[in-house]
């Protein structure tokens, strides 16, 4: 089972609470001159929208990241959108901040180790893998976009009377938003679970099936060596690359290639990128993996 609530995921829940005192009151302002409808749907998006957020950073599981990820990055996008209609005051000002501040904590890799974990049960303890950085790059803030953009506009541009335009992208929005929340959630779902058996990995971008590295084959968990002939799953993730040794072949299926064929390989090692790699080790440690850190 997850563990407490690391301090980042605190300092995500108190920023939040201090929105409806920051930034609400300069998206109030902002749309002052708008229709009634519009400032009416922009204060009932804002209430619905922070109660959600909230609630899911209180609850751990991939499934609650994966929205909480979506979610609080609108604070800072909001105070932005706003700034472009007034220009804000000092609550307004605060309200960036700590929205900006809040996003940043919640994409860090312990708030993101603490809600993978909260799937675990039993004598489990799972581990985020870092996501590639080439989706980290363009695609992943592309995805976001479209996830929380399309669905959102629409919905002020038939407040605001705009029929046409807002019934597509309110249209458009609600698929953009289904597709783009199932394809951020599959990035939180890679996992490195340490069990009873050993150490399983789970990560649909490397692997076609999930695998099982028998405790009783691993030799030496550690960062990577140079030359090493461990079989590379960490899909070009940034960070320390961590090395599972084993004293016998394994065989695991790789994901699909271009060709969409899968074959299974025997290996003797593979390589990942944890989001915490030193959590992980100590991990290992107390469960009697070997441990080598150099």
């Amino acid at each position: 089972m997850a563990v407490d609530a690391p301090g980042l995921l605190w300092f995500v829940r108190v920023a939040w609470l201090a929105l409806p005192f920051t930034l609400l009151e300069h998206l109030e302002e902002a749309t002052a001159g708008a229709d009634r409808a519009v400032w009416i749907t922009t204060q009932v998006l804002f209430w619905v929208l922070w109660a959600v957020a909230f609630g899911v950073s209180l609850v751990p599981l991939p499934s609650t990241l994966t929205a909480l990820r979506i979610l609080v990055p609108l604070a800072p996008a909001a105070s932005i959108a706003a700034a472009a209609v007034q220009a804000p005051g000092p609550g307004g000002w605060i309200g960036l901040a700590a929205g900006t501040l809040a996003a940043v904590a919640a994409y860090s890799a312990p708030v993101g180790d603490w809600f993978v974990d909260g799937a675990s049960y039993g004598d489990e303890r799972r581990f985020a893998l870092r996501a590639p950085v080439a989706l980290l790059l363009g695609p992943v803030p592309l995805t976001w976009v479209l996830t929380v953009g399309p669905v959102l506009a629409g919905a002020l541009l038939l407040a605001g009377g705009a029929w046409a335009l807002g019934g597509i992208l309110a249209a458009v929005g609600l698929v953009t938003a289904w597709w783009g929340s199932l394809a951020l959630w599959r990035l939180a779902r890679r996992w490195a679970v340490f069990v009873p058996a050993g150490l399983t990995l789970v990560d649909d971008m490397a692997l076609a099936e999930p695998v099982l590295l028998p405790a009783t084959d691993v030799t030496r968990v550690g960062p990577a060596h140079v030359g090493t002939t461990a079989r590379d799953l960490t899909v070009g993730a940034p960070g320390l690359v961590i090395e599972i040794a084993l004293s016998a072949p394994l065989e695991l299926v790789p994901a699909a290639g271009a060709d969409r064929t899968t074959e299974a390989v025997a290996v003797h090692g593979v390589l990942v990128v944890p989001s915490r790699p030193g959590t992980l080790l100590a991990h290992a440690e107390e469960r009697g993996v070997p441990v080598a850190r150099d």
